[in-house]
């Protein structure tokens, strides 16, 4: 029990004041060349998504978050953390500008989605780094579709700071139980292969067959309870089979234990630090994760102009401890098999499909969304309209995924011509 103990302090080790909670993004966009190829991942004689991330790295403003590269040279800017939607935005725009700075003068082109629309995995390199390419052995090992996830999906995750365990509990399980809307609301991953998807859902149809033992929904890992739910989220936790450890020097080896035995053994040869738990935290690929925050995964990437949708939509949600007991007592209400069929109806996109209760799922949808629209104009801080109008859009016409594929049948464009002509319309 000490690791557990142990785990459990550094998830609470920054814990802020009740006034004082702030929110993040990260977002990821795939880049492609003006003959509309992905971007090479790794350094070679043309310029590469390494490079960009070096030039990115060097001319980011001070203090406007950070740049990292995905397996598959997928660019992702983490946000710095801010109380107010509206510096949020500023913060987005900043970031939007140096990236285009970049990709003008290289004559390359952005693309905000949640599924790469053009090539086979297996026609990507991964990044020559040895985490990731632990971390490929281990999605061959263990489930069917780790490689379209690490090269061809690129998400928005929202990263709350925590107040308190019983904060931490709530939100939590508010978010895990709201999944099928948030993947339904935001779905916006229309192609695969050059063709039209139809009612998949996609990028959760991905991550839901990446890797069982440490994706999906904490639900199916038996968390399905706020009550002692960072203890059984610890307990879930350590029993994950290790991709990756951390040695002396801090360096990435690969690993035959679980995330559990590998810090115990750190713990009794008094050597574990906090960034040996927080990589095995890394570790954890679920719709909900947590780290020294809550972070919510389970977002596709959105066109750049509706990237803060998710963030007031989950905002709304948990900023009024009146609508969270509302949305908890309504989903303790459910049985489990209730949730169990709630969270099949993730995979397809079909408003009509029947929820708990015998309700529609679109109807569960106006449910969710009209209590975050509460939630936000409870804040007072005018942060309604980086949802409402979105919100309204899939409400009338469906997920971006199906308006998306309805309007390429329709064009008579190429696949290419059609994103890439609506990513000028659209700028």
């Amino acid at each position: 029990m000490k690791i557990n103990k142990k785990i459990k302090s550094h998830i609470l080790s920054q814990t802020v004041d009740k006034d004082r909670r702030k929110v993040g993004i990260e977002v990821e966009c795939f880049v492609y060349t003006k003959n509309y190829k992905r971007l090479s991942v790794n350094p070679s004689r043309t310029y590469s998504a390494i490079d960009l991330l070096h030039d990115l790295s060097n001319i980011s403003k001070k203090n406007n978050g950070s740049y990292s590269l995905e397996p598959g040279g997928q660019i992702e800017w983490s946000s710095p953390p801010f109380e107010d939607i509206r510096d949020l935005e500023k913060s987005i725009h900043s970031y939007k500008k140096s990236i285009d700075s970049i990709l003008a003068k290289k004559g390359l082109i952005s693309l905000y989605m949640g599924v790469e629309p053009f090539c086979d995995p297996d026609s990507i390199d991964l990044i020559n780094q040895k985490k990731y390419q632990l971390m490929n052995l281990n999605m061959e090992k263990r489930g069917t579709l780790g490689k379209w996830m690490m090269r061809n999906t690129s998400s928005i995750q929202v990263n709350y700071d925590i107040i308190d365990e019983n904060d931490l509990e709530e939100i939590v399980f508010i978010a895990d139980c709201i999944h099928p809307i948030s993947a339904y609301l935001f779905s916006n991953s229309p192609f695969q292969l050059g063709k039209p998807v139809g009612k998949n859902n996609l990028r959760n149809h991905i991550w839901e067959n990446t890797d069982t033992t440490r994706c999906r929904t904490l639900f199916d890992h038996k968390i399905d309870h706020p009550n002692q739910l960072l203890d059984l989220y610890i307990e879930f936790m350590i029993e994950v089979p290790g991709i990756f450890q951390l040695d002396e020097k801090l360096e990435i080896q690969d690993t035959d234990l679980t995330l559990g035995k590998d810090l115990m053994k750190k713990l009794i040869n008094d050597k574990i630090r906090s960034e040996d738990i927080e990589a095995a935290l890394h570790q954890i690929f679920t719709n909900v994760r947590l780290k020294s925050l809550i972070e919510i995964r389970d977002i596709d990437c959105l066109p750049f102009n509706h990237i803060l949708a998710p963030v007031a939509f989950l905002t709304g949600l948990i900023s009024d401890n009146s609508l969270r007991d509302k949305l908890i007592n309504e989903f303790l209400s459910w049985s489990p098999e209730d949730r169990k069929e709630w969270n099949k109806i993730a995979l397809r996109l079909d408003a009509d499909q029947i929820g708990p209760k015998k309700r529609k799922f679109i109807d569960w949808t106006k449910w969710a969304g009209e209590i975050a629209i509460e939630g936000l104009q409870k804040r007072n801080l005018d942060e309604t309209k980086y949802f409402l109008e979105y919100y309204q859009n899939v409400v009338d016409r469906g997920s971006l995924s199906i308006q998306m594929q309805n309007d390429f049948r329709s064009s008579g464009k190429t696949l290419e011509k059609f994103i890439f002509d609506k990513i000028v319309d659209t700028s």
